[in-house]
């Protein structure tokens, strides 16, 4: 999971028993002290240092975390000591105290649900502990590690976002010049692009705010911001646009004539997959619809056209995918949906919107989210996504963009183990939810770039 971690993150305590999942609170630790910095996580042998008395050190560090992880599993519940009395009835019983002095203070607590195993009911926990079985709890399985992981670290990266927030609203605010007033949050630049889009009125350049902060009035140089701010920005080609019109857009790179284009008023590309099968999946008035049936631990689906010869079962190695997407109204809220690049069966890259992230996948055997992002969104109206996927043919670097109605959201560059040319196709993901989840697509277009 090697996504940048955020800046200033608060920290994390992994709860856990050794006598049953001391291997995946290894394994665990391992991805977030990548993700977040081991500073930020907490898991006793890793962070006690020889000498310390370790009842303090894991009291005064669930005293200080933000979220805390209860990994529960199948014996989590029933585990006794040496006099056959059950741990969780010691009112003395580590995992006991970490987990109370969470759920007094109110912190996140999200139980981890290891290997197939169940969340308690109130009636098998001391009462000091009942509230856990409010918590929304996570399955984490050795056979989906990585997929599992990284839709932890989504809702980490939330939780944390939350208590800096609440943190910066606690903390007195420095007496500084007077500011020119904040860019709308709709006018955010995603924090996944390099360079905004050039045009959009109302946006200002860096430079710009820290000239209006410094409360500098004279009219030329306010002008001189407002050009270069307007002015046109390199492409993703390296050519520089013009200057658009007000409300107009940057555009991902130049294309050639399509390679493939199917707006779905007829079967002919045979569109044909996991995503097309589940109910409500397949053709349906002039769209395609792809679907991804309820799954506690979550999931995905995707549909390819089996009979596009130009793209089945590879396209070109540098292309751009453009498609007109929509959430179905009776869908959960927290679905992703979007585009499948270099996908063969077994491997994909994924690009998705949901909504509250862009993303950028890796999908296969293992698992990883390459770069994601939090664009100001609505994935149930109807969006235009424009998936860029460019690089050489065999295992050379692949270059990554989602561009979401004429906007680019989050760009990365796979350089470990990428994947070869190869199909594409459209995707759904879920979350832990307990309906099916379908998104609506149309006007597929696949078109080569220089």
């Amino acid at each position: 999971m090697a996504a940048s971690p955020p800046s200033a993150p608060g920290r994390i305590f992994i709860s856990y028993r050794r006598e049953e999942t001391a291997y995946p609170a290894g394994w665990l630790y391992a991805q977030l002290a990548d993700h977040y910095g081991g500073g930020q996580v907490f898991k006793d042998v890793d962070s006690i240092q020889l000498g310390d008395d370790f009842v303090e050190v894991i009291t005064r560090a669930v005293g200080s975390c933000d979220v805390l992880l209860a990994l529960i599993g199948d014996e989590w519940l029933t585990l006794t000591d040496d006099h056959g009395r059950r741990r969780l009835d010691d009112p003395e019983d580590f995992v006991r105290l970490e987990i109370e002095a969470a759920l007094t203070r109110n912190v996140r607590v999200i139980p981890i649900l290891v290997d197939g195993a169940r969340m308690p009911r109130a009636d098998e926990l001391p009462d000091s502990l009942a509230r856990l079985v409010r918590r929304q709890a996570l399955e984490l399985s050795p056979a989906r590690f990585d997929f599992d992981t990284g839709r932890l670290l989504k809702v980490l990266d939330m939780a944390l976002a939350e208590v800096r927030a609440a943190q910066a609203e606690r903390s007195p605010t420095p007496s500084v010049p007077q500011a020119a007033p904040a860019t709308p949050p709709a006018a955010a630049p995603p924090s996944g692009s390099s360079k905004p889009p050039g045009g959009r009125r109302g946006r200002r350049s860096t430079r710009a705010r820290v000239l209006a902060g410094a409360g500098i009035g004279v009219v030329l140089i306010l002008l001189i911001v407002a050009i270069v701010a307007n002015s046109g920005t390199p492409s993703p080609t390296g050519a520089v646009a013009s200057s658009p019109s007000a409300g107009a857009a940057t555009t991902s790179p130049s294309a050639n004539e399509p390679v493939f284009r199917d707006n779905f008023s007829s079967r002919a590309a045979g569109w044909e997959g996991d995503g097309a099968v589940a109910k409500g999946a397949g053709y349906a008035n002039g769209a395609y619809r792809v679907s991804a049936p309820p799954r506690k631990g979550g999931n995905g689906a995707g549909s390819v056209p089996m009979k596009a010869s130009r793209v089945y079962p590879s396209a070109p190695p540098r292309i751009r995918i453009e498609v007109e997407g929509r959430r179905l109204p009776a869908s959960d809220q927290s679905m992703s949906y979007g585009i499948l690049c270099r996908t063969n069966g077994v491997d994909a890259y994924v690009l998705t919107i949901s909504g509250n992230y862009a993303s950028i996948e890796k999908w296969g055997p293992e698992y990883k989210l390459l770069k994601e992002a939090q664009p100001q969104v609505d994935p149930k109206s109807t969006n235009e996504l424009q998936a860029v996927c460019t690089g050489g043919k065999g295992r050379q670097p692949v270059h990554l963009e989602l561009w979401v109605n004429g906007r680019k959201v989050v760009e990365t560059t796979d350089r470990s183990n990428p994947i070869p040319p190869a199909g594409v196709g459209l995707a759904v993901g879920t979350y832990q939810t307990t309906r099916a989840s379908v998104a609506e697509f149309d006007n597929f277009v696949v078109e080569q770039v220089a």
